[in-house]
């Protein structure tokens, strides 16, 4: 049978606590009142912390291969180790995002070698700081409200976004689409709502955005993008700014950016952040985002609003893309 989570252990090292603190960071929303709550799985593959908003329409989900650690080792209750493709369940617990990060940078931000740690029966993810004359211990307390409604939820909204087939995916470099996002949040200040059009005919991607101060719109043409695949007729859809651009804080960090609709308007962010001289596997930083309103397909008069509005949902886990 399958070993459970209350006989397994994790420790870990990471050269640089700054790194994972800049990551864990992209998980936060810049609202205030949003639920600051991370869902955390750790298993021999690796790490993975997932953010649910509080209105329950995003999802941002951070995933560190154990490639990325310096040491990483998952153990049952009799110490040994635990092998990828083992069958055992996943320790999993929750912890405050906006905690952990300070927690990481107790030194200031610098360049401390980071220990991790957890043990299910002592519900405290151990933290230890590192770096020339000077050592600190940080215990995270782990969250009530793991289990059940909110983790079925966000299982939910992964395979809500897989249940309808992809109608537009577009892939550049980060940095081609930083400079985009930077502008459109710079010209369209306390804008609600972020609009996105992807056509063939022209071949673009368009951002729009209206502030207090004016509006903005910005159009990516298809040279700019290494993949571009539309929908065959031109497609909008509309966003919550706050949302939107919380899926792109990433971009600072990325290497590759990319973004996938589906045919209810929800948006899938993917940024690749590559991995060091060395090192075999690539960090992954995903965000789903679901639409305000999405449009019908244009000049497509059979396509009803309706039968997008509510996408379906399905009990089944497994990662968003």
């Amino acid at each position: 049978g399958r070993r459970g989570q209350a006989t397994m252990s994790f420790v870990a090292r990471l050269d640089s606590a700054e790194q994972v603190a800049r990551l864990v960071e992209c998980l936060l929303s810049p609202d205030k009142r949003s639920d600051g709550r991370a869902h955390v799985s750790i298993d021999a593959a690796g790490m993975e912390f997932s953010v649910m908003g509080r209105s329950r329409c995003t999802r941002a989900t951070l995933t560190l291969p154990a490639a990325r650690f310096a040491a990483f080792s998952c153990q049952d209750g009799d110490e040994n180790e635990v092998q990828r493709g083992d069958d055992f369940e996943a320790l999993t617990f929750a912890v405050d995002v906006q905690a952990l990060v300070d927690c990481l940078r107790i030194f200031g931000g610098g360049d401390a070698e980071c220990g991790m740690s957890y043990v299910q029966r002592d519900e405290v993810f151990k933290i230890t700081l590192e770096e020339p004359g000077a050592f600190t211990a940080c215990d995270v307390h782990v969250l009530e409200g793991l289990e059940g409604e909110d983790e079925c939820e966000d299982n939910d909204l992964a395979a809500s976004f897989r249940g309808s087939p992809v109608v537009a995916h577009v892939l550049a470099t980060s940095a081609t689409l930083r400079d985009v996002v930077q502008d459109l949040d710079e010209s369209s200040v306390a804008a609600a709502t972020v609009r996105l059009a992807v056509g063939p005919a022209p071949a673009r991607v368009r951002l729009s955005a209206n502030g207090s101060i004016g509006g903005v719109q910005i159009d990516v043409p298809r040279d700019c993008f290494v993949i571009f695949e539309p929908p065959a007729v031109k497609r909008r859809w509309s966003y919550p700014s706050a949302a939107f651009h919380q899926g792109m804080r990433a971009l600072q960090l990325a290497e590759e950016t990319s973004l996938r609709i589906n045919d209810f308007g929800m948006l899938g962010v993917q940024h690749m952040i590559a991995a060091d001289a060395g090192e075999a596997e690539n960090v992954y930083l995903e965000f789903i985002c679901c639409a305000e309103e999405p449009d019908a397909a244009a000049g497509d008069a059979s396509a009803s609003p309706e039968a997008r509005r509510a996408p379906p949902t399905s009990p089944e886990a497994s990662p968003a893309f």
